[in-house]
């Protein structure tokens, strides 16, 4: 237990005694360094220059070279059917029973069940409106039948009424008006005679009677039958005069009256039936027509209820087994806001990928790559795939798509074809779905000139020009213009400009520094 507290105080003794031998030979001038026996003094060895660091350089060497990526990636299926339903009218789906996500089903077998009840209950009224609208319909047909045969024969009475009218006036005011006022006048003319004749035959029957032999019982009746006849003719008079008066101020005025009013009725009659009657005709046309659309459209929502009815009932379209969401990219989406939806009682959305029914076999992988190395690869480039359950577990694979637009900004999708070792026990378990990785050599040279990357430089007035700095026999750097090639993450490799053995520096000389100017413009010096 004393042991090691006295090893740790020897070596920080030894410690101390190489700190301080340090000091006192980097505090002796070159010329003490050549000499033991010169000594140098405090002054002295402030005023010696400092010596400079020594320059860091690369000596040239063929090498093996290659440029390599590794790709995140997911293994896919080459066969998956989505699972989406799609009705054209029904929107309530209300889930009964779903098989569970992971499942294996055979082509036919019971993927999802939905409700019934709703929709065969619309299913049933739909077809009594059905029935009812037919019915509708085809009295509407008759009624449109009558009325168009009807239309001439109403319009032809319309028109005799009006003209009817028209006669009644014109020949009340020219013919009917005057013979009634030359009636009523003729009328009580005669009333005025008989009462004239019946007056006179009282007179002379007065006179006569007092010269003749009579007796007084005989004259007495009949002048009293004359009396009672004057008196019938002055009363017939009178009423012949009322009556004369009532015709001309009274009767004709208001017959006239009634005929003008009639004649100007029948008139607008006249010209309203002849704009209403066939309006109303085209109006029974028309709701003979929207009658035929309503029907039909009634039948063909019954027809597509119909066939929304069986897509509620959804059968697995091939074998493989049950994912639930959608695989876009590589990526599965969706699969826990689905399994919320398929449970009993749940609803889903129509129109929305509700399961993917997936082939495990055959499988590729895919992959996502960035546009900066999109000019790196290229169509049946090799590669190696690690699966991320197994990476010691190396499968042989090769591009075999490259997308041509990209998958999300800045990166193209690759599609992988990977050779499965069918007799190896973990081949089995790699299901659809699965991380990877990728591992792209795109470029390999055993022997080519590389060097580091911070040895090369741009020229600043072109882009496009490099160049290194190589050491000559006389230690000096000389500035060279060299061709690269194909670039690692630190190396680049040299097409042109050097040789094998000759040594660059890997820093830019102190002296070749580039100051700090504006580039100059084309035409001026």
């Amino acid at each position: 237990m004393k042991v090691l507290p006295r090893l740790a105080t020897w070596g920080c003794i030894v410690l101390t005694l190489l700190t301080r031998v340090g000091l006192a030979a980097e505090a002796k001038p070159a010329s003490a360094a050549g000499n033991p026996d010169a000594a140098t003094t405090p002054l002295e060895a402030k005023a010696a220059p400092q010596a400079k660091s020594p320059i860091a350089t690369y000596k040239i060497r063929r090498e093996a070279f290659k440029v390599e990526l590794t790709l995140k990636g997911t293994f896919e299926a080459r066969t998956m059917s989505e699972i989406v339903l799609r009705p054209a009218v029904w929107s309530n789906l209300e889930v009964v029973k779903a098989v569970e996500h992971g499942q294996s089903v055979k082509q036919g077998d019971l993927l999802l069940q939905c409700d019934l009840t709703k929709i065969d209950e619309e299913i049933a009224e739909l077809k009594a409106k059905t029935a009812v609208a037919e019915l509708a319909l085809k009295l509407a047909e008759e009624n449109l039948r009558s009325a168009e045969a009807t239309v001439p024969l109403d319009l032809t009475l319309v028109e005799r009424r009006r003209k009817q009218a028209e006669e009644d006036l014109a020949r009340f005011l020219k013919l009917d008006r005057a013979l009634a006022e030359k009636n009523a006048q003729f009328y009580l003319k005669t009333a005025e005679r008989m009462l004239e004749y019946e007056r006179e035959e009282l007179r002379q029957l007065e006179k006569m009677y007092k010269a003749d032999e009579l007796t007084e019982e005989t004259e007495e009746i009949v002048l009293r039958r004359q009396r009672n006849a004057v008196e019938a003719a002055e009363f017939m008079l009178e009423r012949a005069r009322a009556a004369r008066d009532d015709t001309i101020e009274i009767d004709l005025p208001r017959r006239q009256e009634a005929l003008e009013q009639e004649n100007q009725r029948q008139s607008i009659l006249a010209a309203k039936s002849k704009l209403t009657i066939p309006l109303a005709l085209e109006q029974q046309r028309r709701e003979l027509a929207k009658l035929k659309l309503d029907r039909a459209k009634d039948e063909d929502r019954l027809k597509k209820l119909l066939a929304d009815r069986e897509t509620l009932t959804v059968r697995a379209p091939s074998s493989g087994v049950v994912y639930y969401g959608q695989f876009t990219q590589g990526k599965w989406s969706g699969s826990e806001a689905v399994a919320a939806s398929l449970r009993r009682g749940g609803s889903i959305q129509k129109n929305t990928v509700l399961m993917t029914i997936v082939a495990p076999r055959p499988m590729f992988v895919r992959a996502s790559i960035s546009e900066s190395d999109l000019g790196k690869i290229r169509q049946g480039l090799a590669a190696t795939v690690r699966p991320t359950a197994y990476p010691d577990w190396k499968l042989a694979g090769s591009i075999v798509r490259v997308d041509s637009i990209p998958t999300a900004p800045e990166a193209f999708g690759v599609q992988i074809d990977v050779k499965f070792d069918t007799g190896d026990p973990r081949a089995a378990s790699l299901v659809p779905g699965m991380a990877c990785t990728v591992k792209l050599v795109p470029y390999a040279d055993r022997r080519a000139l590389v060097v580091p990357a911070k040895a090369v430089f741009e020229d600043e007035w072109d882009e496009d020009s490099r160049y290194v700095f190589v050491l000559g026999k006389d230690g000096k750097p000389e500035k060279r213009p060299v061709v690269i090639g194909k670039r690692s993450e630190d190396r680049v490799e040299i097409v042109r400009g050097l040789k094998e053995n000759e040594e660059i520096l890997l820093e830019r000389p102190q002296d070749e520094e580039p100051a700090p100017s504006a580039k100059p413009q084309k035409g001026k010096p």
